[in-house]
């Protein structure tokens, strides 16, 4: 078939035309209808299988985590109780508003069970912190290095937890006697417990 038949070729005779063109316009039809349907009908659905697919991964993970939890749920509740109680017992061990001048007493009574004689003792503003309030105070007192020493030591044995930092210590003019100036901090809690 040369150009010139193919030329004159009209679509209205379509059912008349040479068999392997007749062919060549089915097929593209055929193509265009499968791309038209994919387009139109199954590209959405395909999208949101896609995406169903997608979601079962990630419940299928959040399954295994949450069935992990579960399964080791009564072991996370002993462990919640036994940090509690350790909670408890670290918590007692800082003054509450009641006990700080109590606080300031023992500290008082220790120097002074030690020779010691205390030029200041004061407490300095509160500091908030996330979970505790640091509650700084001022000490300066007059003594001998060994009496210093006992009174720093009984001072580390208190009930109530206590930090010392910041000291200086000099030697007076009478030649024996030590001063010693310190910071020292003590904590208010202010954490909540958990819930089993």
């Amino acid at each position: 078939m040369s150009m010139n038949s193919l030329r004159e070729l009209d679509i209205n005779e379509l059912p008349f035309w040479p068999r392997p063109f007749r062919m060549a316009v089915l097929v593209i039809i055929g193509i265009a209808v499968l791309a038209a349907a994919y387009h139109f009908i199954l590209a959405d659905e395909w999208a949101a299988y896609k995406r169903e697919v997608a979601n079962e991964t990630t419940l299928k993970q959040d399954y295994e985590t949450k069935y992990s939890t579960a399964v080791n749920l009564p072991l996370y509740r002993e462990q919640l109780e036994q940090l509690n109680s350790d909670l408890e017992t670290l918590l007692s061990m800082l003054p509450n508003d009641d006990e700080t001048p109590k606080l300031l007493d023992d500290i008082s009574l220790i120097g002074t069970r030690s020779g010691l004689r205390f030029d200041r003792i004061e407490w300095l503003n509160p500091q908030p912190r996330e979970f505790y309030t640091a509650l700084p105070m001022r000490i300066e007192l007059r003594g001998e290095y060994h009496q210093i020493g006992d009174f720093v030591g009984q001072m580390s044995s208190l009930d109530r937890i206590i930090s010392v930092k910041n000291f200086k210590m000099q030697l007076q003019d009478d030649g024996g006697t030590l001063s010693l100036s310190v910071n020292a901090q003590t904590y208010r809690q202010q954490t909540l417990r958990a819930k089993p």
